[in-house]
């Protein structure tokens, strides 16, 4: 007998970018795997690279937008139920908010469309504002990945703080200063030296400011490539040509997707990790580079200063010259670089997926009446 019954992971609405709220259900899960009696619930057949070891159920109805609301309560339910789970966890806003037989449990990442709704479509603006109280009401649960997120649910959606449990994310074990196995072609190509951003280009991610901060910098000798790396959002045209405005087309990179593969060599080869993100969930790419012995510079504000602690340099994300004098005094201020290291990677250590698992299992227990 497991500790919890059978509990359902819902991962219809990831979507098949394997970032954000993809690596932190398939890290999750992994973590789970073999603790509980856990099966992933889906709309359509389809791969779950990594996932291939947890039993999955698909429950056919809907696409796009609308299945968003129909099929987690209307389908959802009524399958689960002559299923017999006993709970069901959707790590996306996209929840239940129908009566079951089951409890819910829904992890909320982040309250960005409400704080940021220029950077998100208009029907997901619409669904946070209107659809995800009634399904925050319903949940027996709230998952958040950081004290900043649980702090901005309970001031936008009015949720008693004692609903809501923060499971902080982790990095995962690849991300190390000396990676396993070697770098593909794409990587092992790049220039170096390098500074290093990571992430969706969307224009939340501030890369605007990174380049015109990366500019000055250059114009004060900063000796670095900068490599971009990440999917294109949406808001990304401003990009090139600011690129060329700032006479930058030698200096910046763009990557596109890196395979996870490759990513743990594209932490570790570079000199130093620049983030200027204004609002995280959580912000994991930070404690990815420094779980890589890469120094990380990053932005004082959400969860990033909760997330490195001291072990980084936080600066203003909107203040472009503190961002390039920042870029400068790394570069050049070599112990600064060896003390953020190895601070850096202490820091990292005391994450880890396994606490993540087991905080999530102790909201289960909780919402299901288990001691």
């Amino acid at each position: 007998m497991t500790a919890c019954g059978k509990i359902g992971v819902v991962t219809s609405f990831l979507g098949n970018l394997r970032a954000g709220t993809w690596t932190y259900t398939a890290r999750l899960l992994d973590a789970l795997a073999g603790r509980e009696d856990l099966w992933t619930l889906d709309r359509e057949e389809r791969a779950l690279p990594g996932l291939e070891q947890i039993p999955r159920r698909v429950y056919p109805g809907g696409a796009g937008m609308p299945a968003k609301f129909s099929w987690p309560n209307f389908t959802l339910p009524k399958r689960a139920d002559e299923e017999g789970f006993k709970l069901v966890h959707c790590t996306t806003p996209y929840g239940t908010f129908m009566p079951s037989g089951y409890r819910n449990v829904i992890t909320i990442c982040d309250v960005t469309p409400l704080l940021f709704p220029e950077c998100h479509g208009r029907m997901n603006v619409w669904h946070h504002r209107f659809i995800l109280p009634h399904i925050l009401k319903r949940a027996g649960g709230i998952i958040t990945i950081s004290e900043s997120s649980k702090r901005d649910i309970v001031a936008r959606y009015g949720v008693l703080p004692e609903k809501v449990t923060v499971t902080p994310l982790a990095a995962d074990r690849r991300f190390r200063p000396v990676p396993s196995g070697v770098p593909g072609e794409e990587v092992a190509r790049l220039p170096r030296p390098y500074l290093l951003n990571v992430g969706t280009l969307e224009p939340r991610k501030n890369l605007e400011g990174l380049l015109r901060a990366f500019a000055l910098a250059r114009r004060k000798n900063l000796p670095h490539k900068l490599v971009i790396t990440g999917a294109k959002g949406w808001g990304t045209s401003r990009l090139a040509p600011l690129v060329r405005e700032l006479a930058l087309e030698e200096s910046v990179i763009f990557t596109g997707f890196v395979v996870d593969e490759d990513l743990p060599h594209l932490y570790a080869r570079a000199d130093f990790f620049v983030y200027p993100s204004l609002y995280e969930g959580f912000g994991l790419p930070p404690l990815e580079a420094m779980a890589s012995g890469t120094p990380v510079i990053t932005a004082n504000c959400s969860s990033l200063p909760e997330v490195t602690g001291a072990a980084a340099l936080l600066v203003d994300p909107r203040n472009v010259e503190e961002l390039a004098a920042a870029m400068t005094t790394m570069a050049f201020d070599s112990a600064l670089r060896e003390r953020l290291r190895g601070e850096g990677m202490k820091r990292a250590e005391m994450f880890s997926w396994e606490r993540t698992a087991e905080a999530t299992v102790a909201v289960y227990r909780q919402v299901l009446g288990s001691t």
